[in-house]
């Protein structure tokens, strides 16, 4: 027979998993400004452990859901319509609301955790394009001639509009 005292312990987990993967995230963003490529890695890696993670608690919980909501004599749902379903039919217990307060706070890691996850996103897509146009200044062949009719450089490309006074 599952309990509610067995639910209850993997939304603490999934809790504290989500306070883990927000520390990781910070670190990856200071990796990232640090322009250390070896240590972002390595935090990489951790989060997708911790997200694999994650998936196992939460395949976890859908069980212990389902179960609860058979014992409980309630029509099977998945996903939140489950839990939701099952937190609303249970009778007033000092358990249920632990798993309103736990739920909420799982819900808080995890909105900042997207949150974050958004920032960093865009965060690396910046840097991201700017080495590209680094780099490009970098690989892109030369665009001026090597030498004029008067033996000076002279660029291949028309002098800005301001310059050639048609401003």
């Amino acid at each position: 027979m599952t309990t509610l005292a067995e639910l209850l312990a993997v939304f603490e987990d999934e809790v504290q998993l989500g306070e883990t993967l927000l520390s990781n995230m910070n670190a990856q963003k200071e990796a990232i400004l640090d322009w250390n490529s070896s240590a972002l890695l390595l935090h990489v890696e951790e989060k997708e452990r911790l997200v694999r993670q994650l998936a196992t608690l939460e395949h976890k919980q859908q069980h212990i859901v389902r179960q609860l909501l058979g014992e409980h004599g309630l029509p099977k749902a998945d996903g939140a319509s489950a839990l939701k379903l099952l937190l609303t039919n249970l009778p007033e217990i000092p358990q249920r609301s632990k798993l309103g307060h736990v739920q909420q706070r799982a819900w808080q890691v995890y909105s900042r955790l997207r949150a974050g996850e958004k920032h960093l996103t865009t965060l690396m897509g910046m840097l991201l394009t700017h080495i590209g146009e680094a780099l490009d200044v970098v690989t892109r062949p030369p665009t001026m001639s090597t030498y004029g009719g008067k033996g000076v450089l002279t660029a291949s490309r028309p002098d800005p509009g301001f310059v050639q006074e048609k401003i």
